[in-house]
Order: structure tokens, then sequence, then C-alpha cells
């Protein structure tokens, strides 16, 4: 497992200033939140000298760019706006590319509570990331579809299925599914050998918490090689955040 930590973990930083903070407390991957002005520099209307500066940095201080985490979902009823979030996401693909990242995190959530609403939400995601998941594999980028919100593993992994996507996988957040009563092993069924990406928050104090403990522990027994990553976001104090989970992380 590869561990790192989202730029939500310290907003104001430069992507120097976040190169810095992983190697001061030995990181090996960045995550990028887009879409919500952290100072990283690296959204959709950046310039192409941004965007080489900022991949230059990374490459030359051997840190990884593990995903760029966007806020996109195809789930509205309006067929425009899901159509917008379609061409949205391929503008994504086409910067995560440019970046020389690994993934893009997607929603699929909020999923209503009706099993005929159920159904025509799961299949609207499922459309949705159909029509992007081969530009996705030609430009040699992964889309994640996260189990946040309401959107539970078993959700996910049929709406992957209706889509037949061969180039989307799972972002794992199992504190949300456990919030919405689906347990840690229960959704490990569904979402083994699908993830490539995933989320962790180990809380301000005391031991780490069950829900991230037993997710690791699972994927570390499963010879898991794929991306670990802090998502706290917007803490009061960014470095004790990343020296707790540093340290908690060493534990396993």
């Amino acid at each position: 497992m590869q561990f790192g930590f989202m730029s939500s973990v310290c907003p104001p930083l430069t992507m120097a200033e976040l190169i810095d903070k992983a190697k001061e407390y030995n990181y090996e991957h960045l995550e990028l939140r887009v879409e919500w002005d952290h100072g990283h520099g690296v959204e959709l209307d950046s310039s192409q000298q941004q965007l080489n500066e900022a991949r230059t940095l990374l490459e030359d201080n051997n840190i990884t760019l593990s995903c760029i985490a966007t806020g996109v979902r195809f789930i509205d009823p309006d067929p425009q706006k899901r159509l917008d979030q379609v061409d949205l996401l391929k503008r994504y693909i086409d910067l995560t590319e440019k970046m020389g990242a690994q993934n893009i995190r997607i929603f699929g959530d909020p999923v209503p509570k009706t099993p005929v609403e159920i159904d025509q939400t799961l299949d609207w995601e499922a459309d949705g990331i159909r029509a992007c998941d081969g530009l996705a594999g030609e430009a040699g980028v992964a889309l994640c579809l996260e189990t946040h919100g309401n959107l539970l593993a078993s959700y996910l992994i049929e709406t992957l299925y209706r889509s037949d996507a061969e180039n989307t996988y799972v972002n794992w957040h199992a504190a949300h599914h456990v919030r919405h009563g689906q347990p840690v092993d229960v959704a490990y069924v569904h979402l083994r050998n699908k993830i490539r990406h995933a989320h962790v928050n180990f809380g301000d104090d005391g031991p780490m918490p069950d829900t991230e403990r037993d997710s690791l522990t699972l994927l570390k027994e499963d010879g898991y090689e794929g991306f670990i990553s802090i998502e706290v976001i917007n803490p009061k104090d960014s470095d004790a955040v990343l020296k707790r989970h540093a340290e908690l992380y060493k534990t396993l």
C-alpha cells in the first residue's frame, strides 16, 4: 500500500509546499482536490506552463500524483446536466493525463430511497461512466467511483456492472457506508479486487478507529498495492493531522 494525503488536509499550500510536507512526514503520494480553489494550482483553467511546472516538481521529488479528486456525478434528473457532467469529466481526463496522475475520483450519490428511483439513478450513473470509460483507458487513467454518502458498496458494484466499464474501479471510503448500515466486511465482499484508491480519516485522538483499521487490514491481507489517502477536510492543524496519521499507519 502507498500512503499519502489529499490537498484538503492543507488547502492553502502550493504544490511545492505540499511536496515539502509529504517529504517531511514520509508520505509517498498526493491527491489533489480540484474545484475548491486549493493552493496547488492544478485546475481546468490552469495554463500549460503551470501544469508543466507542477508535474516537474512532483517528478523531481519522487512524489506520485495518485488522484485528481473531482465532484463529478451523473445522477441529475435533467438529461442536459448529466451531459454537462460527461463533458466535464472528459476535460478532467485530459487534465489528469497531462499531470501524469493515475486516477480520477467521481461520485454517484445521493441515492434515492424507493426501488424504482434507485434503479434509475444507478442507470444514469452507469451511462455517464460508459460515456467516459473508453477515453479514460486511452489516456491511461482509471476512473474511481467512491463509496461516498449513501452509495453503498453493493450499489457501486451494480453500477459498474451496468456500465460494462473496463477502466472504472473503486475509491473505498468505508466510513460512509458504515454510517449507512453496511459493515466493512460486508462491503468488502462486493469491492474486493476492484479497489485502486481509498480514503481514511483516523480522527483527532486515541487509537485508530475500528472502521479504518478493519478496512486497511483487509486490504493488507489481500496484498493491496494501491493508494491510501488521508481525507481530512480543512483541519485547524494540518501538521497535527499529518503527524498523527503517519504514526498510526505505522502500527499496521
